[in-house]
């Protein structure tokens, strides 16, 4: 490469460079972040508590989280992962104050672990702009039966 080709090069690199470093920087306004407090420091709504409940030894059940909103008709979106993979979801809508949500699995897979099936529900929040992500862990849900 010639001297004036490699400082061409050289200044490319510098400026995609910078401009990743931007990109990692910003925020997009509104947006949540783990933990459930948007950018403007206002959390708006989040989970406090989950469960999983079951009358069947684990076959089958319902998610039931309980939450607390400041904000009036906020729309939840609840996602059910069962091992690692996105199983069920419900959606809906809060009013202002401590709400249930629930998310009825009807079937379970076979355990893949000796413990059981391990489940975790991911709950999002949205008003406007605003999106607040929580994660509640359900653990390992023993099931006799579940199907393969």
């Amino acid at each position: 490469m010639r001297n004036g080709e490699q400082k061409m090069h050289t200044t490319k690199r510098f400026i995609i460079a910078t401009l990743t470093g931007l990109a990692l920087m910003a925020v997009a306004p509104g947006v949540g972040v783990a933990g459930g407090t948007d950018v403007s420091g206002t959390e708006f709504c989040g989970s406090t508590g989950a469960a999983w409940q079951t009358s069947t030894a684990g076959r089958s059940g319902t998610v039931v989280v309980t939450g607390e909103c400041a904000t009036v008709k906020a729309h939840w979106r609840m996602d059910v992962y069962v091992n690692g993979e996105w199983w069920v979801y419900s959606e809906g809508n809060v009013k202002t104050g401590t709400h249930t949500i629930k998310t009825s699995a009807p079937s379970m897979p076979k355990p893949n672990d000796r413990r059981g099936n391990y489940t975790y529900a991911k709950i999002t929040y949205t008003y406007g702009n605003w999106k607040n992500v929580y994660e509640e862990d359900l653990g390992y849900l023993p099931c006799k039966g579940c199907t393969g």
